[in-house]
C-alpha cells in the first residue's frame, strides 16, 4: 500500500510537470510587441516625470497622479522598452484594473510565450488580486492575493521598500482612469537610487566602477577647482589603465564610461554605492570639454554610458527629444549636439561589442579631440522651431534625414569605427 501511494504521488508530480507548462505556455502572444518606440511617447513620459519630479514636491503633503487608460498604457510601454518585456497593457473599469502581460520564454516544447492576466481591485489602503490566469491555467484569486501579501510582508524587511510602500496611500480605479495618491519624503529619492544600483548593478561591476571613479578623482585633483580640462586628458589615462589590466575589455570599458558619465552628471559613485549620506549629488570639481565645448563632452559621454547600460535605440530617442525641447523653449535645435549624441551612441556600441579591445587601445592612445569624434562644429545649431521647420522640414523628412546621413557617414569614417 505504501509503495502504491509513493508511485501515485510520483506519477501525479510528473503529470503536473507536463500538464502545467502545457496549460500555462502558449504559441501566440496576448499582447503584441511594439513595432517601434515613438518619440512622442518618450517626450510624454519625460514630461510626466518632470511634472512629478520628487525634488519639486512639498514633503509630507499628499499628491496625486491621474492617468487615463491610454496614458497608463503609454507608461507601461515605456517599461516594456526598458525591461524587454514582450508586451503589456491595462484596461480600467470602476474599482478594477485588468493587467495583461506577455513574456517571451526560452525555447521549449510547450510554447513560446507566457501570457499573464490579473484582475486587480482597489481596496482601502491598497490593492487586491481578484483573479490570475497563466495562459489557459486559472489560479484562485485568494491564492494569488495571499502569495502577493506574503511577498509584500517579506519585502517590507527592506528599508527602501517599506518607505516606498508607506509613501503610497491609496490607489483608485475608475472608468478609463487610475489615480495614485502618495506622500513624498525627500530621503526616499536617495534610498531608491541606492536600491536601484544595488539591484541593477552586479557587485563585481560596482567594484569596477568605483576603481575608475577613484582614478578619475586622482586625475582631476591635480587641476584647479573650477577649471576646464579637455575630455581627452582623462579618457586616455582611464582607458590606458583599463588596457593595462588585460581583463574583459567589454566590462572594463563599460565601467570606465559609466564612472565618467556619473561624474559629468554630478553623481558621486562612492556615495551611491558605498555611502549613507542624505544625497548622492556632488558638483564636478573640474569641468570637461570636447572641441572647446562642455556641452559636447556631456552629450558624448552620457550617450555612450546610456548605450552601454540601456541600448542605442532609446539613447538616440532621448537625444532627439532633448533637441526638440531646446528648439521649442531652450537654446534651440542643434545638429551639433545631436551629432555628439550619435557619436556617443556609436562609442558605446563599439566599446562593448566585438571591437571592445581595439576601441580600448584607440582611446588609450588618444591625444586630441579629433581622436574621439569628428569635428561637428560646422553643423547648424541654436535654431528655433520656426527656423528648423523652414530649413529642414519635419523630423524624419528628406532634408532632415540628409543631414543625419551626413553625420553618420562622418562617424563611420572616423578611426574609432575603422
Amino acid at each position: 500500500m505504501k509503495r502504491l501511494i509513493v508511485w501515485s504521488v510520483l506519477f501525479a508530480t510528473l503529470a503536473g510537470l507536463i500538464v502545467l507548462p502545457w496549460l500555462a505556455l502558449e504559441d501566440a502572444p496576448a499582447i503584441e510587441p511594439l513595432a517601434e518606440f515613438r518619440r512622442t511617447d518618450l517626450a510624454w513620459v519625460r514630461s510626466l516625470f518632470q511634472k512629478h519630479d520628487p525634488r519639486r514636491q512639498t514633503p509630507d503633503v499628499i499628491q496625486s497622479i491621474r492617468l487615463d487608460e491610454a496614458e497608463l498604457n503609454r507608461l507601461l510601454n515605456y517599461a516594456v522598452e526598458l525591461r524587454q518585456v514582450s508586451g503589456i497593457a491595462a484596461e480600467l473599469t470602476p474599482g478594477l484594473a485588468t493587467l495583461t502581460a506577455t513574456l517571451a520564454v526560452p525555447p521549449n516544447p510547450f510554447g513560446r510565450y507566457l501570457n499573464l492576466t490579473a484582475e486587480v481591485a482597489d481596496v482601502p489602503g491598497g490593492i487586491r488580486i481578484q483573479s490570475l490566469r497563466l495562459g489557459s491555467l486559472p489560479l484562485p484569486g485568494v491564492l494569488a492575493d495571499g502569495v502577493a501579501r506574503l511577498v509584500h510582508h517579506w519585502l517590507r524587511r527592506d528599508e527602501t521598500y517599506a518607505s516606498l510602500a508607506d509613501a503610497f496611500s491609496q490607489v483608485n480605479f475608475d472608468e478609463n482612469q487610475a489615480t495614485l495618491d502618495y506622500r513624498w519624503h525627500p530621503i526616499l529619492l536617495t534610498q531608491m537610487e541606492r536600491k536601484s544600483a544595488e539591484l541593477l548593478i552586479a557587485p563585481e561591476d560596482q567594484a569596477r566602477m568605483l576603481v575608475y571613479a577613484e582614478l578619475l578623482n586622482t586625475l582631476l585633483k591635480r587641476h584647479p577647482h573650477g577649471s576646464t580640462l579637455p575630455l581627452v586628458q582623462v579618457i586616455a589615462p582611464l582607458f590606458a589603465y583599463a588596457h593595462a589590466l588585460g581583463g574583459n575589455a567589454d566590462q572594463e570599458n563599460s565601467a570606465a564610461l559609466t564612472a565618467l558619465a556619473a561624474y559629468l552628471a554630478g553623481i558621486s559613485l562612492p556615495k551611491l554605492l558605498e555611502g549613507d549620506s542624505q544625497s548622492i549629488r556632488r558638483a564636478p570639481r573640474v569641468l570637461l570639454s570636447l572641441n572647446g565645448r562642455r556641452d559636447f563632452a556631456e552629450h558624448f559621454v552620457l550617450s555612450a554610458a546610456l548605450t552601454v547600460n540601456a541600448g542605442s535605440r532609446l539613447t538616440n530617442a532621448i537625444g532627439l527629444i532633448k533637441e526638440e525641447e531646446d528648439a521649442n523653449k531652450g537654446s534651440g535645435f542643434s545638429f551639433t549636439d545631436l551629432a555628439a549624441n550619435r557619436a556617443g551612441v556609436r562609442l558605446g556600441e563599439l566599446a562593448t561589442g566585438g571591437d571592445a579591445a581595439r576601441v580600448q587601445q584607440r582611446l588609450a592612445a588618444a591625444r586630441s579631440d579629433a581622436d574621439l569624434l569628428p569635428d561637428f562644429r560646422d553643423l547648424p545649431e541654436f535654431m528655433s522651431q520656426a527656423e528648423f521647420d523652414r530649413r529642414f522640414g519635419p523630423i524624419g523628412g528628406p532634408r532632415y534625414q540628409k543631414l543625419i546621413d551626413r553625420i553618420d557617414a562622418r562617424l563611420a569614417a572616423h578611426p574609432l569605427a575603422q
